[in-house]
């Protein structure tokens, strides 16, 4: 369990008192090896689903319904882990995703992989992941305490973040040496490796934990978690804030690869070095986390990444009338990656804290589900949206469209003063 000195009333909390907490520090390890992978991954399976279709509104497709599990599933694999081992149905989601992508691999080296069975394989793996969030969010208060949250939640942040930027500086030459297929590979081996370090660590659950569950029981068990989040005004603005801080973020992320192909004119190294800087910011940006919510006030933190991010949208539209001056194109939107990536982990750091400071524990798999099916509602229908406006309307417009009307949305809800705390 955690150290006293963070339950010790008038002690300062800080970094030291977290690396004293051998449970939590285990998860840390388990989640900066799975991010390893996943770095290394993402740059593969960005290249991959354009590879293997050569389409801007494929990849936004495939984007999106990665996220329908979450919508659908989630909620419902909330209120049930609730009443099952936690650490178990981690073990488990890690051994399934470490199966499929290991699958996905073997196939693409064969040349039997097509768009359709890259679906299908996603489809598992989010599937399994909309068990792994909830069963994450509530295993945290058995490990570590409530007084250590912005610094806990914060050290993980960082060191997962300075993993990830080197999975991404990686990425290229493993890429360029051993192929798709090993990368990806790489990804399934360190779901192996997570689900093994998980297996190690003391949640302090009881191994008799109720492991059925019947329908009508979590039905209402998940009308409770309903209630309970509309009863809070405040974690219900979270909702709303994270649904569309991820509708902004969906032509970023799915449309990375035609962005830097025909907006900035450039080529892979370019994605390698947006997702570098952008990682780079997070990290920065969730190291600074504690020491800034001691100055600024959430909703001001929020108001400053909100802007930044809809801005960053707008400033990598224009650098692309600068494409060949390539050292400058590389300069400015490296300079402005790390800048958003910086206030993005920021806001998103505020609103995690927050959010498991306002959740009583016995309420946090529920509603940390439903949470996530809200954050990622808007996800799939802008995922479908963009994927039809491809076809009538150029890139650049959807970008300076996205831009607009995120800072207009953010500057809305800082002058509205709307609660975040």
């Amino acid at each position: 369990m955690s150290d006293e000195n963070c339950t010790k009333n008038g002690m300062t909390i800080g970094y030291r008192d977290v690396f004293r907490q051998k449970e939590y520090m285990k998860l840390i390890f388990a989640n900066v090896i799975n991010r390893f992978g996943d770095s290394i991954d993402y740059i593969a399976f960005t290249w991959l689903v354009y590879s293997l279709t050569g389409s801007a509104a494929w990849s936004a497709i495939i984007f999106g319904i990665n996220r329908v599990p979450t919508i659908f599933l989630q909620p419902f694999a909330g209120a049930m882990v609730e009443n099952w081992n936690k650490k178990t149905v981690m073990v488990l989601t890690d051994i399934i995703r470490g199966v499929s992508v290991s699958l996905v691999a073997v196939l693409f080296l064969l040349q039997l992989l097509n768009p359709w069975i890259l679906l299908s394989f996603t489809l598992v793996i989010s599937s399994a992941e909309a068990f792994r969030g909830p069963a994450g969010t509530a295993v945290l208060p058995k490990i570590l305490e409530k007084e250590c949250y912005d610094f806990g939640l914060s050290l993980n942040s960082t060191l997962t973040n300075a993993i990830e930027l080197a999975g991404l500086a990686l990425a290229g030459g493993i890429i360029a040496l051993f192929g798709i297929h090993t990368a990806i590979l790489i990804d399934a081996f360190t779901f192996w490796g997570s689900a093994l370090i998980i297996l190690f660590i003391n949640t302090g659950e009881d191994k008799n934990t109720k492991q059925k569950i019947n329908f009508k029981e979590y039905l209402d068990t998940l009308k409770g978690g309903i209630i309970y989040l509309k009863r809070n005004s405040v974690i219900f603005n979270f909702v709303l804030l994270a649904m569309v801080a991820n509708a902004i973020l969906v032509p970023l992320n799915s449309l990375q690869a035609p962005l830097i192909k025909d907006i900035l004119m450039q080529g892979e190294l370019m994605l390698s070095v947006l997702s570098f800087c952008l990682t780079a910011g997070l990290g920065i940006g969730s190291a600074l986390y504690p020491y800034a919510a001691k100055k600024l006030n959430t909703r001001t933190i929020i108001f400053v990444g909100g802007v930044l991010l809809s801005l960053y949208y707008i400033i990598l539209v224009l650098c692309g009338y600068l494409s060949s001056y390539r050292l400058i194109v590389y300069g400015l939107c490296g300079t402005t990656s790390l800048i958003t990536g910086c206030a993005l982990s920021l806001l998103i750091s505020a609103l995690n804290v927050q959010f498991m400071k306002q959740v009583d524990t016995e309420y946090l798999a529920r509603v940390g589900a439903i949470m996530s099916s809200g954050c990622v509602g808007a996800i799939p229908i802008v995922s479908f949206l963009i994927s039809i406006l491809t076809k009538i309307i150029t890139l650049s417009v959807i970008f300076y469209a996205i831009g607009g009307l995120g800072m207009v949305f953010f500057i809305f809800l800082y002058l509205k003063k709307v609660r975040f705390e």
